[in-house]
């Protein structure tokens, strides 16, 4: 399994279903809050706090049915897990859920986006096999292109600590803890995933239950927080495992990929035709050669 990890064009496809995971997430999202009647931001963060504590004991069992015994970590890997757990799943959901709250919708596609940038320009600070070139540089700009082309008025208006600021910051920790996971998971990717995300449900649920935050579970709304968990159990446990055996920069920069996934089950699900806008086409073009740029080597 793991050699298969090791190919590129498994990384590639790998990649590609977790950011089609991703983006089926935004319009399941948005269906549940109305099955749910959910408003809040203290609501909102405790529906995220239960799908993640579901998710991650969907991991915790899945290896333990696994490898036959409770997936453990090592007394010394206990800190990075918390950590880990700490800003990819708790402190980036929180800042990011708040700061949605109080910005625009293309505010936060073009600002969460910045977390592909970040990811590359960063990575050869922490990581010394990787390297900035003027290849992967034409890449992000190409792909941050994208973005912004399908949200044009996106930056009009003034700024916000707690609206855009938040928002900025969520996604400077979704590089951190993408670097974090890369460093920490060590050959454990499947238990370190799931003491992550129950680390962080936790720490939201913290955040959330204080503020008076909570919903009432209906039948539907129990299918769909399953598959919002499954969604999270199954990609951040494949995004955490290709972190491991591939450069930080050429798999984050998938994440570029979120939301145009997220504007076609938005189609599918609720109907929202958005995507048929030609500048959308021009967008997926955008992205699709900055990703290729990002990752081209000479041994493709």
């Amino acid at each position: 399994m793991n050699s298969l990890f090791k190919k590129r064009w498994f990384a590639v496809v790998g990649a590609i279903f977790c950011t089609a995971l991703w983006g089926s997430a935004y319009p399941v999202i948005k269906y549940s809050y109305a099955e749910l009647n959910i408003t809040s931001v203290a609501d909102k963060l405790a529906f995220a706090g239960a799908r993640f504590l579901l998710a991650g004991l969907m991991v915790f069992i899945a290896a333990w049915a696994v490898h036959r015994k409770p997936p453990l970590i090592p007394r010394n890997m206990i800190g990075g897990a918390v950590l880990y757990g700490m800003v990819q799943t708790g402190l980036m959901y929180i800042l990011n859920y708040i700061g949605v709250a109080n910005t625009s919708a293309t505010k936060t596609s073009i600002l969460t986006a910045a977390s592909a940038f970040f990811a590359v320009l960063f990575a050869p600070l922490f990581f010394r096999e990787e390297r900035l070139t003027a290849l992967k540089i034409t890449g992000v700009l190409l792909g941050f292109l994208g973005i912004i082309a399908v949200n044009t008025s996106g930056l009009d208006g003034g700024v916000t600590l707690t609206g855009e600021g938040f928002v900025l910051i969520a996604a400077l920790l979704n590089t951190a803890g993408s670097f974090i996971g890369k460093r920490v998971a060590q050959g454990r990717v499947f238990e370190m995933t799931a003491y992550q995300l129950m680390i962080g449900a936790v720490l939201i649920l913290s955040v959330a239950l204080p503020m008076g935050g909570g919903f009432a579970l209906s039948a539907n709304g129990f299918w769909l927080t399953l598959y919002l968990a499954f969604v999270s159990a199954a990609a951040f446990s494949l995004w955490t495992a290709l972190l491991t055996y591939h450069d930080a920069g050429q798999i984050l920069i998938f994440n570029l990929l979120i939301p145009v996934f997220g504007a076609v089950w938005s189609f599918l699900i609720l109907g929202e035709r958005q995507i048929f806008d030609p500048m959308y086409l021009v967008s997926i073009l955008l992205i699709s050669c900055g990703i290729f740029f990002v990752n081209y080597t000479d041994t493709v």
